[in-house]
């Protein structure tokens, strides 16, 4: 029993090891030439690669696009299967991006209701090829058109007479934008208000103790005492609603 496990191990060892030396053959073109490729993590050299040894199984070629020259930025990504039946051809295929501009720039490329960005811009061709675009531009007409050539695009805009821009509304008295006008005249008036109220609280407050300083009276020391506490207290309620009323008006004026 014992040597029929040490033979069946020994045969799945002999096994592996001739499947793991099986070779295939891949072969790596580009257009243009001269692309770097890198198999597995390991960079092997510039197109066009022929016959290169792999062992047999799943392997990642990954082929650069061309250093010189505009061209998609984007590398190329292949999953391979090397098998020893038959070679492995990989091409790969980088072609030069469109560039697009507009009369005025900065006109911003749709695709449905996908956004490329804003001119000038460059556009993969192949990936895009007989795609419907349109340039939109505040104050212009859009312009559409359909990507059918490599060529350069510069697209003229034309202003459109009835965009009416959004001005910024006027302030007021010079200082304040006249937004949330009702909100801020509000908080104004509830702070000159309670400000005012607090000011004249304070003066109840100072002359009824002054009275209770100049009474011999007990029981009136004792009311002109109370109420000098009473008006105290109001004044500082009134005063600290004054102060939060003028900061919300800072908060609308300067953040709002």
């Amino acid at each position: 029993m014992k040597q029929f496990c040490g033979f069946s191990v020994l045969l799945l060892f002999v096994i592996n090891f001739l499947y793991a030396n099986e070779k295939g053959t891949l072969t790596v073109v580009s257009e243009p030439e001269q692309c770097w490729v890198r198999i597995d993590s390991v960079l092997v050299g510039k197109t066009p690669l022929e016959n290169l040894e792999l062992s047999v199984g799943e392997h990642i070629v990954i082929v650069y696009p061309p250093q010189k020259g505009l061209w998609n930025i984007e590398e190329k990504m292949y999953h391979i299967s090397i098998s020893n039946d038959s070679p492995t051809d990989v091409n790969a295929i980088f072609s030069n991006p469109v560039f697009i501009n507009t009369m005025p720039y900065g006109a911003t490329l749709f695709s449905d209701t996908t956004n490329f960005g804003n001119t000038p811009l460059y556009l993969p061709f192949d990936e895009n090829r007989g795609k419907s675009f349109r340039l939109i531009k505040n104050g212009y007409k859009p312009y559409e058109f359909r990507l059918t050539s490599p060529a350069s695009i510069l697209a003229e805009l034309e202003q459109d007479a009835n965009y009416m821009e959004e001005k910024p509304k006027p302030q007021l008295l010079g200082l304040i934008p006249r937004r949330h006008v009702k909100s801020k005249f509000t908080l104004l008036a509830v702070s000159v208000a309670t400000h005012w109220a607090s000011f004249y609280l304070k003066n109840r407050a100072n002359n009824n103790f002054d009275k209770y300083e100049a009474s011999s009276d007990p029981v009136q020391t004792e009311k002109f005492w109370n109420s000098t506490r009473k008006y105290d207290r109001l004044s500082d309620i009134t005063l600290g609603i004054s102060y939060a009323s003028l900061a919300g008006l800072i908060y609308m004026v300067i953040w709002k």
